[in-house]
């Protein structure tokens, strides 16, 4: 039987152009109209490749991912090494699984530019012989030298559990830089071809491809695809509980906000909820499940992760006390007329925000929890500005302000996601 990988949802699958990435920007340059980038190690089939606003580009086929005005730094994650080079993920292809490739500019993603992410690295390799045009702008298929790099470099990883080759350093490099020289001299002298000499390297390496069994039938969607590329850390018993407590407030605002609007109906109520809320939780969701957390068992979170448990809440209820009572509290208010219940939105969403600047500060060192979590403050701050805009259509000059100081915000506090307008 094939493999069968689940999708959460639609709107799971548009996190990540949703609710963008993160929040540090540092470096990002931005290109105009349609850009094509190949990610190749040989081609990689079936990866999510991301800009640093989110963007995911669209594939075109054979490795080629195409984006709107993309921002740099461009990363993907997961996908295949089309070994056979038939353009279709098939038994016999590799998969990439937690290997990342990122490029800062241009038209090609590959392990070289990779690692030139690093201008000492950069340097290095152009003392070594390399020009900065092949390292930034050729692909292993097109150029022997880059073949070199990349095999040699791939080897490296996979003996030493590297995951991200933009973090090797100046130790990792006193080794490399000989291998890279030694295995340049080979391909240049050989008569095969980069394909060839890439079937070579798998089989000293003792890497096998996928069977026919392990083909994935349905793909993942984007924010599956990346939390699984990203290496687990082991978490502590503070970003455990984190977790579960961001599962019960995504839970708490779906749940309000639909209730809500069966009082007073309201579009932009129902769309958060169905739309923006659904795919929050749903994120959080895919953490729970790669950590194989039992949120119920507050003591440790051991016991294992159970989907049928957690759809078996009813709304209204959650695991967390002070959720339940806050529900309680918010469903009061709301119920009391259309402005009130956008009122709670405005509410919701800053709570939202203010436990997500904390949480995020507190998974520092899980980039895994800290992406997702950024994502939905980005979110958060879409949301609260839709709530403020059906205020001031009900005719609450004050938008969300009308609630006090401490709900009352800038867009330099919370910025817009323009990406986000149309799906509130």
């Amino acid at each position: 039987m094939k493999r069968s990988i689940l999708l959460f949802s639609t709107a799971a699958a548009l996190f990540l152009t949703a609710c963008g990435g993160t929040s540090d920007t540092t470096g990002e340059t931005t290109s105009t109209g349609v850009t094509d980038i190949l990610v190749e190690r040989g081609p990689v089939l079936g990866a999510i490749v991301r800009d640093a606003k989110g963007q995911i580009g669209v594939s075109k086929g054979n490795g080629v991912y195409s984006f709107t005005s993309p921002t740099y730094p461009v990363e993907s994650f997961g996908g295949y090494i089309d070994m056979d080079r038939n353009g279709v993920i098939s038994g016999g292809d590799v998969a990439m699984n937690t290997l990342r490739l990122r490029t800062q500019a241009g038209n090609v993603m590959t392990l070289a530019t990779t690692m030139a992410q690093s201008s000492t690295i950069l340097a290095a390799l152009v003392e070594d012989g390399f020009s900065e045009d092949e390292i930034l702008k050729t692909s292993p298929s097109t150029d022997i030298d880059n073949a070199a790099l990349s095999d040699e470099v791939y080897a490296y990883c996979f003996e030493n559990n590297i995951s991200d080759p933009a973090l090797l350093g100046d130790v990792d490099m006193l080794t490399l830089r000989t291998r890279i020289q030694i295995r340049k001299a080979i391909y240049n002298a050989s008569q095969l071809d980069s394909t060839a000499l890439e079937a070579e390297l798998m089989d000293d390496l003792n890497i096998a491809g996928i069977t026919e069994e392990e083909i994935p039938e349905v793909q993942l969607s984007p924010i599956q695809s990346i939390v699984n590329a990203i290496e687990p850390v082991v978490l502590s018993l503070e970003q455990k509980a984190t977790l579960a407590y961001m599962w019960d407030e995504e839970r708490l605002a779906r749940d309000i906000y639909l209730a809500l609007n069966a009082l007073t109906p309201s579009q932009t109520l129902y769309n958060i909820a169905t739309k923006g809320e659904l795919q929050h939780i749903a994120s959080v969701q895919t953490l729970i499940q790669k950590y194989d957390l039992n949120i119920f068992n507050t003591t440790d979170y051991s016991g294992a992760y159970s989907e049928d448990a957690l759809e078996a809440y009813n709304t209204g209820v959650y695991n967390t006390p002070e959720i339940t009572a806050l529900y309680s509290e918010l469903y009061t208010k709301g119920e009391q007329s259309l402005q009130d219940a956008l009122e709670v939105g405005c509410m919701v969403e800053v709570t939202d925000i203010n436990d997500l600047n904390t949480d995020i500060k507190l998974v520092q060192n899980a980039e895994d929890i800290r992406l997702v979590f950024e994502g939905l403050r980005s979110g958060s701050y879409n949301h609260y500005w839709a709530f403020d805009k059906a205020l001031k259509a009900q005719g609450v000059s004050e938008g969300c302000c009308v609630l006090g100081t401490e709900f009352c915000k800038t867009s330099e506090e919370y910025p817009v996601n323009d990406k986000m307008g149309s799906r509130n």
